[in-house]
């Protein structure tokens, strides 16, 4: 790898963790309904796809995108199993989940499911079916917002963790095709990391909560991935990451009102 390669990586690394050690902190700070809601905004597939735009071409990242909603809807089963698991234990859940996150993507990767409306289609169907199941069979209850303070210690192990999977995934770029790109550029460095540690330093009830809600706010990853499939080529790198945000952002306020219904 040149060194322009290796220095976008590191790039990569201390950007992400920096902003997804902040998305955990709001999701502690807001409660589970808007913590969750904020917390699945575009980050680690949004430096993914800037990073991997410019070492990779545009055209790249843009036949990546059929592999996105497939990635998001592997990453909704995920949350399904860590919340079913996780009465059993952090280490077990959290080995669990991410064991059915690897042999499910990587099983996804060999199918080469390219239609983009279909896999959409597919992903709303698995988000649908297992918020259905934790909201009206298993009763996952909402909880109230955290007032607990969190040392500069660990801001930055959340940082250190979630920047090192982000990069790899840039590096992972150099040995995938566009699909399976896709669905990797979805690892859920986010989400595991962000339940690892408010199991940690909540408890499981307040984890399970917010975890529910990532379910559903994760549409907003898939319209992210949407709008970049439709800007990037037309508008280039930077403006099409600024509305594909904008356009996930407005999502996500045009959602919130449907979480006030949600028990």
């Amino acid at each position: 790898m040149d060194s322009f390669f290796i220095s976008r990586v590191v790039l990569s690394f201390f950007i992400a963790g920096i902003w997804i050690a902040g998305a955990t902190l709001l999701a502690e700070k807001l409660g589970s309904k808007l913590g969750g809601l904020f917390t699945n905004l575009p980050s680690n597939i949004l430096i993914s796809l800037i990073f991997v735009s410019l070492s990779n071409g545009i055209h790249y990242t843009i036949d990546s995108v059929p592999g996105i909603p497939i990635g998001m809807a592997i990453n909704t089963f995920f949350l399904f199993v860590f919340v079913l698991t996780l009465k059993y234990g952090l280490v077990l859940s959290t080995f669990v989940s991410l064991g059915s996150w690897l042999i499910i993507a990587f099983a996804a990767s060999l199918v080469h499911l390219q239609n983009l409306w279909f896999n959409c289609l597919l992903y709303v169907i698995v988000t649908i079916g297992c918020f259905f199941v934790l909201e009206k069979i298993v009763k996952i209850p909402s909880v109230k917002k955290s007032s607990k303070q969190y040392t500069k210690t660990q801001i930055a192990i959340r940082a250190l963790f979630a920047g090192t999977i982000v990069s790899a995934i840039i590096v992972s770029s150099k040995f995938l095709n566009p699909f399976a790109f896709g669905i990797f550029s979805t690892f859920p460095a986010l989400l595991l990391s962000t339940m690892v540690i408010l199991v940690i330093n909540q408890d499981k009830k307040f984890a399970q909560a917010t975890e529910k809600i990532l379910i559903l706010s994760s549409s907003n990853i898939v319209l992210y991935g949407l709008a970049v499939y439709f800007t990037f080529e037309s508008y280039g790198i930077i403006m099409g990451t600024v509305i594909s945000f904008w356009a996930a952002f407005a999502w996500v306020w045009i959602f919130h009102p449907t979480l006030k219904k949600i028990s």
